[in-house]
Parts: C-alpha cells; structure tokens; sequence
C-alpha cells in the first residue's frame, strides 16, 4: 500500500509517498499549477504507486485544483 502526502503552498506541493510494503520514501517538489499535477501524477505511475492515499494538508484555497485533478485521477 502506498500513502502519498502532500503539504500545500500557494507555489509548490511538497509530497512524499510511503511505501509500506518496504518501509521506505520517497519525496517531489512540483509546482501547483496543471502542469505540477501531471508531473505528479507522472511520478506516482512511474514509482508505481496504484491506488495511494492521500492525505493533504489544506492551505486556505491553495488545495482546491490540486484536490480537484487528484479526484480527477481517480486517487482522492
């Protein structure tokens, strides 16, 4: 199982996803903007990370769009 958190900046979403199978991390700075989203979404197939949970710290509405293309995604 994967968990991805996400801290939430008006420029930038720091993540880090946690593999719980091995224990181990790994951490991405993507801007938040669409282009940061695929980035992200990217990132996540390429580690293959299926399916993680997410867990997002809001920041007033800095969240929204990227919330919006995880549901998207189909990961929130």
């Amino acid at each position: 199982m994967f968990y991805l958190g996400v801290d939430v900046a008006k420029k930038k979403l720091d993540c880090m996803l946690l593999d719980t199978s091995s224990g181990k991390t790994k951490s991405k700075v993507v801007p938040n903007t669409l282009a940061g989203f695929k980035e992200l979404l990217e990132w996540l197939e390429k580690n293959k990370a299926i399916n993680p949970q997410v867990i997002m710290e809001p920041t007033g509405m800095y969240h929204e769009s990227a919330a919006l293309a995880l549901a998207d995604a189909g990961l929130v």
